[in-house]
C-alpha cells in the first residue's frame, strides 16, 4: 500500500472503526494538547490484555510492520494477550486499546528481563509504519507478504520518493520507511503525556543495543525500543526517524499537565499545576535630564580666587604702610627746610 492509499485507509478507519467484521467503540476521547488526541477505543471483549494494574517505569516503542486496519485487529485478538496500549497511524492519532495502567504482553519470550516482567513494567507503543524495505528495480516492497517472492510483495513507494523513506543499513535491510512529520509530533506528545502521568524519566536509550543483562533491562527506567530487549527485532533502529522522535521530546517534563485527565476506569487525579514564577525585573536606572542648549556650550574655567586676607594679616600691612609714609615726610621736611 503506497503512502496516499494509506492515508485514505486511515481516515476510513478513522470514521467507521470497523476492521476485518470487527467492530470498535468510542470510550473517551482525551486532548492531550497541540491539536493532538487520545482515542481510547474498544471492542465488545478485553481478552487481550490483563486488567491489572501494575507500576510503571519505561516505554517500549515498537514499529507495526504493516497498517492501522491490519495493525489494531491483530493486536486486539481475542484471548490472545499479545497487545500494547497505544497505536499512533501516519495521520497523527493516537488510539488507546486500553488502559495504560493495565498491561498485555508485547516483548515476547525471549525478551532480555522476562517477557512477563518487562511488559508489567512498560508501557507499549506501537508507530504504524512499514519498517524495513527492500529495493526490487525502482521501487520499494515491504516485507510482506514474508512467503511472496519479492516481486509480488507489496509496493510501498517508488525510489524517486525519497520524501517517504530513508537510508540506513540495519540487520540485513538498507531502506526504511520514514514517519510524517505529524506522527513523529503525536508520538513525542504522547510519550511526554505518560512520562508525567506515570513519572517515567524522560531517559531515552542512546542506542539500539540489547540490554547488556536482565537486570539492566528490569532496573532501566526511561523510554527504550524493541531492539534493546530482543536482539533478532528491528524495531527501532538508531537512525534518522527515532532520533527525530527523541529531538521532539524534551528532556524535563513539562510543568503544566498537557491533558485532560483520563474519563477511563484508570483515572489517575489532576496534578496541581505548579505555580508560575514570574521573574523579577530590575528597577530601570532613572533617566537624567537632558542638557540644555547652554549647557551643551563649552564655558572656560574662571581662575581659583584668592582667598580675602585674615584680620591678623591686614593689621601687619597696615602698621608697615604708615612706618614708611612717616620717614617720606620726615625727608620731606628736611629738604623744606634747606629752601
Amino acid at each position: 500500500m503506497k503512502p496516499d492509499e494509506i492515508k485514505k485507509h486511515e481516515d476510513e478507519f478513522f470514521s467507521t472503526l470497523t476492521t476485518n467484521k470487527k467492530k470498535f467503540t468510542l470510550k473517551q476521547t482525551t486532548d492531550i494538547g497541540n491539536n493532538i488526541k487520545i482515542y481510547s477505543i474498544r471492542p465488545s471483549y478485553s481478552s487481550y490484555y490483563h486488567a491489572t494494574q501494575t507500576k510503571k517505569k519505561s516505554i517500549c516503542l515498537h514499529f507495526t510492520v504493516g497498517y492501522i486496519k491490519s495493525d489494531i485487529s491483530t493486536l486486539t485478538q481475542e484471548d490472545n494477550h499479545v497487545s500494547v496500549s497505544y497505536v499512533v497511524d501516519r495521520s497523527g492519532r493516537i488510539y488507546e486499546l486500553f488502559p495504560d495502567t493495565d498491561w498485555s504482553f508485547h516483548l515476547g519470550k525471549d525478551a532480555i528481563g522476562k517477557n512477563e516482567d518487562m511488559s508489567k513494567q512498560s508501557i507499549g507503543i506501537e508507530i504504524s509504519n512499514y519498517g524495513p524495505l527492500t529495493l526490487y528495480g525502482n521501487q520499494l516492497k515491504t516485507i510482506y507478504p514474508a512467503k511472496a517472492e519479492l516481486k509480488d510483495r507489496d509496493t510501498y513507494c517508488e525510489a524517486s520518493e525519497t520524501e517517504f523513506y530513508y537510508k540506513h543499513s540495519y540487520k540485513g535491510y538498507d531502506y526504511y520507511a520514514s514517519m510524517t512529520d505529524i506522527q513523529t509530533e503525536a508520538v513525542a506528545a504522547l510519550i511526554k503525556y505518560l512520562s508525567r502521568k506515570h513519572n517515567i524519566p524522560m531517559n531515552f536509550m542512546e542506542s539500539d543495543r540489547a540490554f547488556a543483562s536482565a537486570k539492566e533491562a528490569t532496573s532501566f527506567k526511561g523510554i527504550f525500543y524493541h531492539t534493546n530487549v530482543r536482539s533478532d527485532k528491528y524495531d527501532w533502529p538508531y537512525g534518522p526517524a527515532l532520533k527525530a522522535v527523541i529531538a521532539a521530546c524534551s528532556n524535563e517534563l513539562p510543568n503544566k499537565v498537557e491533558s485532560k485527565p483520563d474519563a477511563t476506569k484508570t483515572e489517575i487525579k489532576n496534578e496541581e499545576p505548579l505555580p508560575e514564577v514570574k521573574p523579577e525585573t530590575p528597577p530601570k536606572p532613572q533617566s537624567q535630564p537632558q542638557p540644555t542648549q547652554q549647557q551643551e556650550t563649552k564655558v572656560e574655567p574662571k581662575p581659583a580666587t584668592k582667598p580675602a586676607p585674615t584680620t591678623s594679616q591686614a593689621n601687619s600691612s597696615t602698621g608697615k604702610k604708615s612706618f614708611i609714609q612717616a620717614i617720606i615726610e620726615f625727608i620731606m621736611q628736611l629738604f623744606g627746610k634747606k629752601k
